[in-house]
């Protein structure tokens, strides 16, 4: 991995424009809240309350957008927190309207806590760790984000695909949801959901390459582009496949 503390006889070239993940993951998480909270979509909440799932993952990606962009402790350790609030949703283990209230409760304090840090100039815990230790967990808490990230992808994949028929078709004998379709409705038909899902997993992947190419970063030197474009390139599909998939959200 890369280290900034080795000697570097070249100068750091600073990431003036800061392009990275945060700005996609931020833009992409906005997006994807706006459109479930548009008239066009909130109407299937109200008939269905599973689809706050989306709430959840939106403001999952919003938080660590952002988290991007402010390198503390704090920053870092709160959307670290409030991602693993992403398997706990897609595997439809618990309400989902209890998991928007977590995850907006973890946005709230990261917000709380980026306005103490900027007005204050100072971050949180940075009298009682050493340097070495903060810079350890502003980085490695963003490392767990993006592993976190990808599980919206792989629970989906692999635990709830195989199963979303079969508990679907047991349920409507009996009259009522089972298993994880109690909190989460069947996405088997919806191709945004495979879409973006295995974009979105493909894309913590190369976070976490891009991030071992940079290291620590100190110097904030330029991050690698290739999660930026594709970043984009998963927005665009997402908004291209939209319209066909709203004939299996809006009631």
């Amino acid at each position: 991995m890369t280290s900034d503390s080795a000697p570097d006889a070249t100068p750091a070239q600073p990431n003036k424009y800061q392009v990275g993940p945060g700005i996609g993951l931020l833009l992409m998480g906005i997006m994807y809240l706006v459109f479930w909270l548009s008239p066009l979509t909130f109407e299937a909440f109200t008939t269905d309350p599973r689809w706050s799932h989306n709430w959840v993952y939106a403001l999952i990606i919003i938080t660590i957008g952002a988290s991007f962009y402010q390198k503390s402790v704090g920053s870092r350790f709160i959307a670290m927190v409030q991602g693993l609030l992403m398997p706990l949703t897609a595997s439809g283990a618990f309400s989902t309207t209890l998991m928007t209230m977590a995850a907006l409760f973890f946005l709230s304090l990261w917000i709380v806590v980026f306005l103490f840090e900027r007005n204050r100039s100072t971050l949180l815990l940075h009298q009682r760790l050493s340097q070495r230790t903060q810079n350890w967990i502003v980085m490695h808490s963003l490392i767990v984000c993006w592993i976190l990230l990808a599980h919206m992808g792989l629970v989906f994949f692999f635990g709830r695909l195989p199963f979303e028929a079969q508990l679907d078709t047991i349920g409507t004998s009996l009259g009522e949801s089972i298993g994880f379709l109690i909190n989460l409705p069947i996405e088997r038909y919806d191709l945004v959901t495979y879409v973006f899902d295995i974009n979105l997993t493909i894309l913590a992947v190369l976070f976490g390459y891009e991030q071992f190419k940079v290291g620590y970063n100190l110097r904030n030197r330029p991050w690698p582009r290739i999660s930026f474009w594709f970043l984009w390139i998963t927005i665009i599909l997402g908004l291209v496949l939209l319209p066909i998939n709203l004939e299996g959200i809006v009631p």
